[in-house]
């Protein structure tokens, strides 16, 4: 089934981009009417969110209740490392339980690991953080972008966030959703565009 409710999650000290590649494609799904009845949330761990850049991002709310949500995204960048041992964030991602899906992009796995979600699953992360993310989960997946267990999909670095999102579309909405959303991003592969000059 489709999620209707999404939360985003962030977070002082996040990679704004591991959170904005893939909110731009889900945002997509009402703003250009694949699914009116869809509606986002951004939810913050304080209430004024600086990422590692100073860049400020205001949430629509803090620690907000997940109990009407379907489908939470959980980006990453260094504040993870801190948040890794912060009970408060961590029993509020307890709260999620084990039926609906949830996704990470980079170190996000990293509290999706620690809250104990990855236990049985394989899943990847940002190159660096490969090690820290072993113990966590059943197996690290170092040579795929996005893996899917199931409930859980989590991403490699920062610019799979946009190969996420992506991702998610068509997961939920289908292939068709994820080619106009592409195309009105003017989405493609590296390989696909990159002109190399000549030697």
């Amino acid at each position: 089934m489709a999620p209707k409710r999404i939360a985003f999650l962030v977070f002082p000290r996040l990679t704004f981009l591991d959170f904005v590649g893939a909110y731009d494609a889900l945002r997509r799904i009402a703003t250009m009417s694949i699914d009116p009845a869809v509606t986002h949330r951004i939810i913050g761990t304080e209430r004024r969110i600086v990422d590692e850049t100073g860049l400020v991002l205001t949430p629509d709310a803090v620690y907000e209740d997940l109990g009407s949500f379907d489908l939470l995204y959980v980006p990453g960048g260094l504040g993870t490392r801190t948040l890794m041992n912060d009970g408060q964030l961590l029993d509020y991602l307890g709260t999620w339980g084990s039926q609906r899906p949830l996704a990470s992009v980079c170190t996000g796995a990293l509290l999706l690991g620690r809250a104990g979600f990855l236990r049985d699953k394989r899943a990847t992360t940002h190159h660096s953080a490969w090690e820290l993310l072993r113990p966590l989960c059943r197996e690290v997946v170092t040579d795929r972008r996005i893996v899917d267990e199931g409930q859980v999909v989590t991403a490699g670095g920062v610019a799979s966030a946009l190969d996420l999102g992506l991702y998610l579309v068509e997961r939920f909405w289908g292939v068709a959703a994820r080619q106009t959303i592409a195309a009105q991003m003017e989405y493609r592969a590296y390989s696909e565009v990159c002109e190399r000059r000549a030697p």
